[in-house]
């Protein structure tokens, strides 16, 4: 298939599925609240007026790449582990994520150079909505393929990047079609799934982020990226004996990216402009145990995103994996946090 009949083809995909999507919503706005607060009993333990606070590592990170006829560059950050602690209070969730060099893979700067890291994420997570804005900045990148460039061997350093940054927020949101399924005992953890159950939940995401080369004024690039997809995703958790339980969750999307890249030469700023169609697809499985004290679990994520690069900074296109672990506990909020919310 030529790339002329792949785009059309694609752009058909987008339309039907933006028109299935907004038909679903339309149909399942009209459900009453009644008829959901019956989907609910017996189904989800809420815990209003319940804080619950954890700590997490993940293996999380961006990569990027970029690829010419005659040669590539895999860039990746010196963070292959992080250390996340998150507050949620029924539908709210606050999040801090860093890449402290005492856990172990972290801190090897002599060979790929030192990184910085940062995040801040914030969720809510109502009975059919969910929301969640995440800001990310890192600092410092190595040449993932360095032996591709000079006589390199298992040991030596990694060309380095120290001054290559990367800075975005991303926003997503989708909703949740069953009501006897709570996606709060997965994330915000302010409820506790009693009896198996999943539900359709189609997604929509939307990203900016810039890569900046601020090594030279000369010689080095920049890239603004404006990035969204939408597709229809399905997640099912297992229940066993109210505490125990296995989850499985699977995004497809379609989307667009668009790339404003700036190259600094001595003669003065090379800008272009590239517009990408790009497909993701994401499966989510993992295992945990959930009592109304305290709550553990691990997760792994395989990613993927395609989209026909154009000799420019743009996210990775590879098969990515990535772990999550977590430890919790819940505990009575302050008196001043105790109204009834909604949600």
């Amino acid at each position: 298939m030529c790339e002329a009949a792949k785009k059309i083809y694609f752009i058909r995909i987008a339309l039907i599925s933006a028109v299935f999507t907004i038909l679903f919503l339309k149909a399942e706005a009209q459900i009453s609240d009644t008829l959901s607060n019956i989907y609910e009993e017996g189904w989800i333990e809420k815990m209003n007026g319940i804080i619950a606070a954890d700590i997490s590592f993940n293996n999380s990170y961006e990569t990027f790449r970029v690829e010419t006829p005659s040669n590539k560059t895999i860039l990746y950050p010196n963070t292959p582990n992080n250390l996340r602690l998150k507050l949620h209070y029924e539908f709210i969730s606050l999040g801090v994520q860093f890449a402290p060099d005492f856990l172990p893979g972290n801190g090897d700067n002599d060979s790929k150079g030192e990184t910085t890291a940062f995040q801040l994420d914030a969720a809510l997570v109502f009975k059919n909505w969910f929301s969640n804005i995440t800001y990310s900045k890192v600092q410092g990148y190595y040449l993932k393929n360095t032996d591709d460039y000079i006589n390199w061997t298992k040991g030596d350093a990694f060309i380095q990047f120290p001054d290559l940054n990367y800075e975005g927020v991303s926003i997503s949101s989708g909703y949740i079609h069953n009501s006897k399924f709570s996606l709060r005992s997965l994330t915000t953890q302010t409820e506790r799934q009693l009896k198996s159950a999943g539900s359709f939940m189609p997604v929509f995401n939307f990203e900016y982020y810039r890569i900046n080369d601020k090594s030279n004024s000369v010689n080095t690039q920049k890239s603004k990226n404006i990035e969204f997809h939408i597709g229809p995703g399905y997640a099912h958790t297992f229940v066993l004996k109210e505490k125990i339980y296995a989850s499985i969750g699977m995004l497809a999307s379609i989307g667009y990216l668009n790339t404003k890249l700036t190259t600094r030469t001595e003669g003065g700023n090379f800008v272009t402009n590239q517009n990408n169609l790009l497909l993701r697809a994401d499966c989510k499985i993992g295992m945990g145990y959930n009592s109304s004290k305290f709550y553990t679990g691990v997760f792994t994520t395989l990613s993927d995103t395609w989209f026909k690069q154009e000799n420019t900074t743009a996210r990775n296109t590879e098969t990515n994996v990535f772990y999550h672990i977590f430890f919790g506990i819940r505990f009575n909020a302050p008196n001043l946090f105790k109204k009834k919310g909604k949600g």
